[in-house]
């Protein structure tokens, strides 16, 4: 199951251990490092329909935006994507106002990883838990087939009603990584077609 992995922190080079790990336990060849967060969010929004885990530094010396600014940035933009919240101090030492608190932990697909007190099987746990999801979710569904199933990318899978416009399904798998509303009305579409494809099978 390959997968984009992106580091956001202005602290971390190519060679730190954690992401050396991460890359040769899971296998993993696309791999990037931002120190800066303008530039790592810009990335990451410019990679949405690429399966991709984001890790993410809490805090940024001398930068406007911090953890929680490209957290909300992202949110606006799809909420499938992967994100990992990260802390090189205890989170015991962290000052973090109550708003700001509950926002990270109502946000989907989300996980926090302390690198003070974390260890490299802490951060493969949730990284497992991931690729988990990741194997019921139908974006990634849709992915795995394309893959097999190449001569399906260019089929058409859909039109639009309003404008005739038609998808194909590599469009569509686009659609839903970024989260569009041609994605979010032809998952709900397919989701209600297969429920009743269920409940007819039944009679």
């Amino acid at each position: 199951m390959d997968f984009k992995l992106v580091f956001i922190d202005d602290n971390l080079s190519m060679k730190e251990p954690l992401i050396q790990h991460i890359r040769i336990h899971f296998d993993i060849e696309d791999y990037n490092v931002f120190q800066d967060p303008e530039e790592g969010l810009e990335y990451v929004l410019n990679n949405l329909n690429k399966r991709m885990i984001v890790f993410i530094d809490r805090n940024f010396d001398g930068y406007s935006k911090q953890g929680l600014n490209l957290l909300k940035e992202i949110r606006n933009q799809t909420s499938l994507l992967y994100i990992v919240m990260m802390s090189a101090n205890p989170l015991s030492d962290i000052s973090v106002s109550s708003q700001d608190l509950i926002e990270m932990m109502n946000s989907e697909n989300f996980f926090y990883f302390d690198r003070s007190n974390g260890s490299f099987e802490d951060v493969d746990i949730i990284i497992n838990s991931i690729k988990k999801q990741w194997s019921v979710k139908f974006d990634c569904v849709l992915e795995d087939w394309l893959l097999r199933h190449p001569e399906d990318n260019k089929k058409e899978a859909f039109t639009e009603t309003d404008s005739g416009k038609k998808y194909t399904w590599e469009d569509i798998l686009i659609e839903l990584r970024q989260q569009t509303a041609i994605g979010k009305s032809f998952e709900k579409k397919l989701n209600q077609y297969y429920i009743h494809l269920l409940n007819r099978s039944k009679k």
